[in-house]
C-alpha cells in the first residue's frame, strides 16, 4: 500500500516554499546577447519543437524547445511538461549518451543547471556566451522544467494535487522520460538521470521507476542532496559528519584558532577524526556519562562557537543553530546555500533582472518558442513547494521538526538508489556536495556511500567540491564540476537490446 499522503502542516509548507523561493531568487544571472552564428535545425528539432542549430568551438548542436503532454486514459490529461533538448551532431544518434537534467525545490525550474553550469550557453557577466566546459560534448542534454514551472503546467487543479507531490512527480517525469525515448528513438541510448537538491530524489526515484518500465539506466547524479536511502541508519553518524563543512567554514570566515588555520587540510581532516571518535559516540549515547565539557570545548574548537552556544545537553549544534550563532555578536546569519556568505550581492536585483531579459530573448528570439509564459519570470512563481505533498513516507513530529533546524525534507526518502542499484547492476552513481552547503555534508556523504554492501558501494562515486550548494557558481569548481559528468557519461555502454 503506498503511503498515505500527507498535508504539511503550515509550518513545513513555509520550509518548502522557502527553499523553493530561495532557488528562484538565486537563478543565475544571465545576459541578453544571441548567438550571432544561430540558425533553423533543420530536421533535428521535430514540427512541434522550436528550435536552432549553433555550434560550440568545433562541435555542431541543435537546440530544441517543446512540451510534452502527460497522461493516460484512467487519469486524462496531467500536464504539458516543457523541456529544452541540445543534440551533439553524432555518427550514431541513437546510441549516444543522452542525460536528463533538473533542479529541486520542490517548485524549481531548470534555470540554474541549464543556464549557470551545464548547458552549452551560459552566464557571462551580463550576456549568455559559449560554454567550453558543458558535457554536451559527451552526451545530449535534456533539461526539464517540471509542472508549475518554467513554462509547464498541470492540466488542472485537480492534475496540480497529484503533480505537486512526490509520488505524482516520479510518475509523471517517468513519463515524460519514457516518452521521449521513444519519440526520438534513443531507447537503446545510455541514459543519465541529473537532479540537484531535491532533485535528487526525483533521479533517483525515477531511475527505480525506469528500471521498472523495462527502460536501462547507466547512472544517476545526484548534486547536493545527499542520497536518498529512506530513514538514516545511523542518524548521530550522519549528524556527526557534518562537523568539516562547518570547519571549513569558520576557515573561511576567520573564526577558528590561527594555529589551524595555519595548516587547513590537516584540520579539515583533524575534524573528520574529532567527529568519528568523539562527537558520534556522545550522540549516539547522549545519555552516557562523560565528560560534557570536553566535548563542548572540542565542538568550539572546530567551530568557532563559542562553548555558551552550544546545548551541554544534547551536545547537538543543527545546520540553523550554526548558521544563526557562529556570527550572531555581528547581528549576521550564515547562508543557507553557502555559509560563507551573510548577505546577496548588492546588484542581484539588477543581475537577476538581465537574466530573465536573456532567458526570455533565448527562447523567443533564438529559438523561436512563443508559447505560454514563464513562471517566475512573465507571471510570479507558481505556488508548486508551498502546496508540495511528502506522500512517500510519513511526516512525524521528529522529521518535521528535524526539517525546520535545517536537516533536510519534513520526512524520509524512500530507498530508491539501493533498490534502483540492487534491479541494474551496470547503473552508476555519482554524489556531489559542496563544502560551505548547510544541508549537506562531504564526509556525511562518503560515509553514507561507504555505508551500502560493498557489491553497490563500489558502484557509487563522490565527490566533494569547494563551493556551496551550487558549488559551479565557483569558476574553477564549476569546470571541474562539468569535467566530472563528463567523465560519468562517457563511462557507459549501450542499453541492452
Amino acid at each position: 500500500m503506498p503511503a498515505k499522503p500527507n498535508r504539511l502542516p503550515r509550518p513545513a509548507r513555509i520550509f518548502t516554499a522557502l527553499i523553493a523561493a530561495t532557488l528562484g531568487a538565486n537563478a543565475p544571472a544571465l545576459g541578453n546577447s544571441i548567438p550571432a552564428h544561430a540558425e533553423p535545425a533543420g530536421s533535428v528539432c521535430t514540427p512541434a519543437e522550436s528550435g536552432a542549430s549553433a555550434r560550440l568551438g568545433r562541435m555542431d548542436y541543435a537546440a530544441c524547445a517543446g512540451t510534452m503532454e502527460i497522461g493516460d486514459r484512467q487519469t486524462g490529461k496531467q500536464a504539458d511538461l516543457f523541456y529544452t533538448a541540445y543534440f551533439a551532431k553524432a555518427a550514431s544518434p541513437e546510441t549516444r549518451p543522452i542525460a536528463f537534467v533538473w533542479n529541486g525545490g520542490p517548485g524549481a525550474d531548470s534555470r540554474l543547471l541549464q543556464f549557470h553550469a551545464l548547458g552549452p550557453r551560459t552566464h557571462r557577466g551580463a550576456a549568455l556566451a559559449d560554454n567550453p566546459g558543458s558535457p554536451l560534448a559527451a552526451a545530449d542534454l535534456v533539461f526539464l522544467d517540471p509542472a508549475g514551472t518554467g513554462f509547464s503546467r498541470a492540466a488542472s487543479e485537480r492534475a496540480a494535487k497529484s503533480l505537486y507531490s512526490t509520488t505524482g512527480d516520479l510518475s509523471a517525469t517517468t513519463a515524460f522520460i519514457l516518452n521521449f525515448l521513444k519519440s526520438r528513438g534513443r531507447e537503446k541510448a545510455p541514459v543519465y538521470l541529473v537532479g540537484e537538491s531535491f532533485g535528487t530524489w526525483r533521479a533517483a526515484g525515477v531511475a527505480e521507476a525506469l528500471i521498472d518500465a523495462g527502460q536501462p539506466v547507466a547512472g544517476i547524479a545526484l548534486v547536493s542532496g545527499g542520497i536518498p536511502m529512506g530513514e538514516e541508519r545511523n542518524r548521530a553518524l550522519m549528524r556527526a559528519l557534518t562537523l568539516p563543512n562547518r570547519t571549513a567554514t569558520a576557515l573561511a570566515l576567520g573564526k577558528l584558532d590561527p594555529a589551524l588555520a595555519a595548516k587547513p587540510a590537516k584540520t579539515l581532516a583533524a575534524a573528520e577524526q574529532w567527529a568519528r571518535e568523539v562527537w558520534y559516540p556522545a550522540l549516539a549515547h547522549p545519555d552516557a556519562p562523560g565528560d560534557r565539557a570536553r566535548v563542548v570545548a572540542g565542538l568550539a574548537r572546530y567551530t568557532g562557537l563559542a562553548p555558551a552556544a552550544i546545548d551541554a545537553k544534547t551536545l547537538w549544534v543543527s545546520p540553523r543553530d550554526f548558521r544563526t550563532r557562529l556570527l550572531a555578536s555581528g547581528g549576521k546569519t550564515l547562508g543557507i546555500f553557502d555559509m560563507r556568505r551573510t548577505a546577496p550581492p548588492a546588484d542581484d536585483k539588477a543581475d537577476e533582472k538581465a537574466g530573465d531579459a536573456a532567458i526570455l530573448a533565448f527562447y523567443r528570439q533564438t529559438l523561436g518558442y512563443r508559447q505560454g509564459q514563464y513562471a517566475g519570470i512573465d507571471i510570479p512563481e507558481l505556488p508548486v513547494g508551498n502546496d508540495w505533498q511528502y506522500d512517500q513516507s510519513p511526516i512525524t513530529k521528529e522529521s518535521l521538526a528535524r526539517a525546520m533546524a535545517g536537516e533536510g525534507p519534513p520526512s524520509a526518502s524512500q530507498p530508491w538508489v539501493q533498490r534502483a542499484l540492487e534491479k541494474a547492476p551496470a547503473m552508476r552513481v555519482l554524489v556531489a556536495t559542496g563544502l560551505y552547503d548547510s544541508l549537506n555534508g562531504c564526509a556525511a556523504n562518503r560515509q553514507a556511500a561507504a555505508d551500502f554492501p560493498a557489491a553497490l558501494a563500489e558502484r557509487i562515486t563522490a565527490h566533494c567540491y569547494r563551493g556551496g550548494h551550487m558549488m559551479y557558481e565557483e569558476p574553477a569548481e564549476a569546470v571541474q564540476f562539468a569535467s566530472d559528468l563528463s567523465a560519468f557519461f562517457r563511462n557507459s555502454q549501450p542499453a541492452p537490446k
